[in-house]
Order: structure tokens, then C-alpha cells, then sequence
């Protein structure tokens, strides 16, 4: 049976829940819906997005260090409101997403690599279907990912063979 928004938001930490809330309110952003997440393994189905355009985002409830990232990398969407390449939103998204985790005391080193493999994983699908060139990617993100244009250029030529075999 499917839980309610109401019933949702009770599993949620509290503490955390009103961070995320008061980083909504005060970028003036609404929740569409408020997601289930249950760990790292949510079902293909729920999917967290921001709509920038009309300052709204589909979030989890933070239930713990990993959800609460997960809100604010949303948030960051919006509050960046970066638009160019999917990769520059990403790590925007991802660098605001840190940042407010790092403020609250909710980082771990888990939670950065996994931004930093999201980040690179949207540098090789811009490389391959957006076509954009290697150097014209962003030295500092490519350094913050902790990978080489060497190693996009690899990675983004199994991609390639792999979709356009």
C-alpha cells in the first residue's frame, strides 16, 4: 500500500527535515513531492528532480545522511540555477550539495565520492551525446572529479562503442 506524504514525513529525521525546510522557504522553493527513499536502493520509478523554471523540486524525505544530500543537491539546482551542459549542473548542484552537508555535519566521504562519479559520469555522456570537446570541459571540475581528460577520453570512447555499436 502506498504511504501518504503525511505518513512519509514522519519517518523523517527531524532535525534535518527542518534544515531542508528552512533551505526551502528561504530560496522561496516548493516541494511537488515529497519522495519515498528507502537507502540507496529506491526503485528505478522515484526519481529526485529539480524544475528550475518553476522553482520547484521532487525530494526525499531525509531520513539520513544520504537523503538529506540528496535534498540539498535539488535545492542546488535551483538556488544555482546553472544551465549550460548537463555536466555544469551537476557539479554546481553537487559542490552547493556539499557544502550544506559539510555546514551541518552530515558529509562523509562516501557521499563525495559518489558526487564526484556523478559529476564525471555526465562529463562522458556530454562528451559523447552532446559531442563537446574534452578541453572545452571545465579544468576545475575535471580536477575536482579527480580524473584526467585521459581518462574521459577513455571512458567516453566505451561509451560510444557501447551506443553506437
Amino acid at each position: 500500500m502506498r504511504k501518504t506524504t503525511k505518513e512519509r514525513l514522519a519517518k523523517a529525521d527531524k532535525k534535518m527535515l527542518n534544515i531542508v525546510r528552512d533551505h526551502l522557504d528561504y530560496h522561496m522553493i516548493r516541494v511537488r513531492k515529497w519522495l519515498p527513499y528507502n537507502g540507496r536502493r529506491t526503485s528505478r520509478d522515484v526519481v529526485y528532480e529539480a524544475f528550475i523554471d518553476h522553482g520547484q523540486v521532487n525530494i526525499p524525505v531525509p531520513t539520513d545522511r544520504y537523503s538529506f544530500y540528496v535534498c540539498m543537491h535539488e535545492i542546488g539546482h535551483i538556488v544555482k540555477g546553472e544551465r549550460n551542459f548537463a555536466y555544469m549542473q551537476e557539479y554546481v548542484a553537487e559542490q552547493y550539495a556539499i557544502a550544506k552537508c559539510m555546514k551541518h555535519g552530515y558529509l562523509t566521504k562516501e557521499i563525495e565520492d559518489s558526487a564526484k562519479r556523478y559529476v564525471f559520469e555526465h562529463m562522458v555522456q556530454d562528451c559523447v551525446v552532446r559531442v563537446l570537446p574534452i578541453d572545452s570541459f571545465s579544468k576545475a571540475a575535471l580536477k575536482w572529479t579527480g580524473r584526467t581528460e585521459e581518462q574521459l577520453r577513455r571512458r567516453s570512447l566505451q561509451l560510444a562503442k557501447r551506443l553506437y555499436k
